[in-house]
């Protein structure tokens, strides 16, 4: 397991978070909302709550992982929302998360929000996790339609985040895995500038998932690193 993160081009601070424990068989990344402050805060508090609550629960995490990584998500969601209610500065702050726990080729992948799953496997991506978000959700009533009739403001907006209300909904799907099989998490900050078939070309000619994920976070760069961009990479033995 791998993972980097880079400001970008265009942003002052660095929103995303994540952890990647190989011990543990366990991913998470997290992109911030709120503001400077708030959204470092709440994608740490995220990342951290979700890493605390799967180490806590132990040998259940292991036997009931689906169940585990609901808790451990909801668990940030109260963090997050303790935390914005104790300090008012960071009132309304927010993330997304995206997390896969891999136990016997199995992968668990549970999410809030737009941050993404990819499996590679054989050279051909598929995305494993559907965008919380209003322009997903745009394109599923509307099939002939595209991203672009919908107005700047608005592919940006996510309709599910940790922190955002009392109770969170988590979509939790497993994955069995192949060997050689690659997982990649990620923030929307790859996944604007940087289209499905060239971080299939990335990640299938890259010697390495070090490789890999420097390319990836460089193709974003390339493509006007407008957002922060966080990648993490899993291959499956």
């Amino acid at each position: 397991m791998v993972a980097r993160t880079h400001v970008g081009h265009v942003r002052e601070s660095n929103e995303d978070n994540f952890v990647v424990l190989p011990e543990m068989g366990l991913l998470v990344v997290a992109d911030g909302m709120g503001g400077h402050a708030g959204g470092e805060v709440a994608s740490q508090l995220v990342i951290e709550a979700v890493e605390r609550e799967v180490r806590a629960l132990g040998a259940f995490a292991q036997a009931a992982p689906a169940l585990a990584l609901t808790a451990a998500i909801r668990a940030a969601n109260d963090s997050v929302r303790a935390t914005g209610t104790a300090q008012p500065q960071l009132r309304g702050m927010g993330s997304t998360v995206v997390c896969a726990l891999v136990i016997d080729r199995v992968a668990h992948v549970a999410h809030a929000g737009d941050s993404r799953a990819y499996r590679v496997r054989r050279g051909k991506l598929e995305r494993l996790t559907r965008d919380h978000s209003l322009v997903e959700e745009y394109l599923r009533e509307n099939p002939d339609a595209t991203e672009d009739d919908l107005e700047g403001g608005y592919r940006h907006l996510v309709t599910r985040a940790v922190g955002a209300a009392a109770t969170l909904e988590v979509d939790v799907t497993e994955y069995p895995c192949e060997p050689g099989d690659v997982l990649l998490l990620c923030s929307d900050g790859l996944t604007g500038p940087v289209n499905d078939d060239a971080i299939t070309r990335i990640v299938a000619r890259a010697q390495g998932l070090e490789s890999a994920a420097l390319a990836l976070v460089q193709a974003a760069l390339d493509g006007g690193g407008p957002d922060n961009v966080t990648v993490a990479l899993a291959k499956v033995g």
